[in-house]
């Protein structure tokens, strides 16, 4: 059977009728006048607009309501549309704010969608040797062939970096995750532990072993780096 319409999966708001574009009408009408009939609505089109007008505002508020159990139904009703906008909307909903079910639900969504997700490693102004040489490994991280097992939340793919790669596996965790990637003598974790919108900020942390630890190398045996993913 197929799905219905998002509009009627979601309650009616009244209040929602944008008057913006019935004041924008007669305007439009006015200065085409006529001669260029391409820059005015029809009656139908205006009101699809209308409708469509209406429906996004709806969404966005209910994806903005007080009750976290409504705001984690209405994402999911989103998720089941395949209306891009919307959908947009609703995982940059999903990763603002502080409610940490609905950042994990918008993680596991995220992770079932996307074939590949770029990984930006932010090398400190003045970093450690450990820092530098680990960025030089590990800038250019792509996570690939990504997936999850949403009975267990278990996340697990390969990995590729400038000088690095293999498989990972790892867990969402509430409002995150925690990635381990192994490579040679790095053994790292990937923790995401905070989301802002568009934007998905973490922190590399990596223990390096064998003669990598040695001054010539890395010199040390422990670094850390800051990372970035960004959505759009």
């Amino acid at each position: 059977m197929p799905t219905k319409p998002l509009a009627t999966r979601l309650p009616r708001l009244s209040s929602l009728a944008p008057q913006a574009l019935a004041l924008a009408l007669p305007l439009v009408l006015a200065l085409t006048g006529g001669v260029a009939p391409a820059l005015a609505f029809d009656q139908n089109r205006f009101e699809a607009a209308q409708e469509r007008a209406a429906l996004l505002d709806q969404v966005r508020n209910l994806l903005a309501d007080e009750s976290a159990s409504v705001r984690l139904a209405v994402f999911e009703e989103v998720m089941k549309d395949d209306d891009p906008v919307l959908r947009s909307m609703a995982l940059e909903a999903a990763f603002s704010g502080d409610d940490e079910r609905l950042h994990t639900a918008g993680l596991r969504q995220l992770l079932k969608e996307r074939d590949f997700l770029a990984v930006e490693l932010i090398e400190p102004m003045d970093p450690s040797q450990p820092q530098a040489y680990t960025y030089n490994i590990w800038r250019e991280l792509m996570l690939t062939d990504l997936s999850i097992d949403t009975d267990t939340d278990q996340v697990s793919g390969k990995f590729n970096s400038a000088n690095s790669g293999g498989r990972f596996t790892g867990q969402l965790t509430r409002g995150g995750w925690r990635l381990q990637l192994k490579s040679g003598h790095y053994n790292c974790h990937l923790t995401l532990s905070e989301l802002g919108g568009v934007d998905l900020m973490g922190s590399l942390n990596c223990a390096i072993t064998g003669y990598t630890v040695n001054d010539d190398y890395a010199g040390g045996n422990r670094a850390a780096l800051p990372f970035r993913i960004r959505l759009s």
